[in-house]
């Protein structure tokens, strides 16, 4: 295999984005435990009234705790900075390499600026991403563990739409 690299610009999604696509792909799998109660609890309404107040107490308290958790819980993996800090990417045969940009914060006493930035470097192998997805902004390469994990590429992250097609096939060969 020859050893080519492709570049990908420099990227980042909105932390309020990367909770809506984790929401997406935790409800895809979960939406039954969810609809089945409110539906056995809508049947059984016509038997006893209070039975649309335990659904109602389901979906505004019950619900919406467990999906805080689940937002809490995914939010906070490593795998979340990944796609929420600024990153440079470059693609080969060995995996994806993350250049992350991290924000600190100088001595107030420096005069120059009162940030700087911090380059995390990381490699992600090829057999750690189960598959692409393509979203409406952007381009998710979901990890195999942990679970709804994935590394987002936005679309203007790309040169032109024949570059998006390439790197999809790129990678597409490496985790095929």
């Amino acid at each position: 295999m020859t050893e080519s690299k492709i570049y990908i610009k420099e990227n980042n999604i909105s932390p309020s984005r990367y909770i809506r696509y984790t929401l997406g792909a935790y409800m895809k799998v979960w939406w039954g435990a969810y609809v089945l109660p409110l539906v056995v609890c809508a049947a059984l309404s016509v038997v006893n009234i209070n039975f649309i107040f335990v659904a109602i107490v389901l979906l505004f308290l019950v619900f919406t705790m467990i999906l805080f958790m689940v937002v809490v819980y995914y939010g906070i993996v490593p795998e979340s900075r990944y796609s929420t800090l600024p990153k440079d990417m470059e693609l080969d045969d060995s995996g994806i390499h993350i250049r992350m940009k991290r924000q600190t914060f100088k001595d107030i006493a420096d005069e120059e600026s009162l940030t700087d930035y911090e380059i995390e470097e990381l490699i992600i192998k090829w057999d750690a991403i189960k598959k692409i997805e393509a979203k409406d902004e952007c381009l998710l390469l979901m990890f195999k563990r942990p679970r709804y994990s994935f590394l987002a590429v936005p679309y203007t992250a790309f040169y032109d739409v024949e570059h998006l097609r390439m790197i999809v096939s790129f990678i597409g060969a490496r985790i095929g």
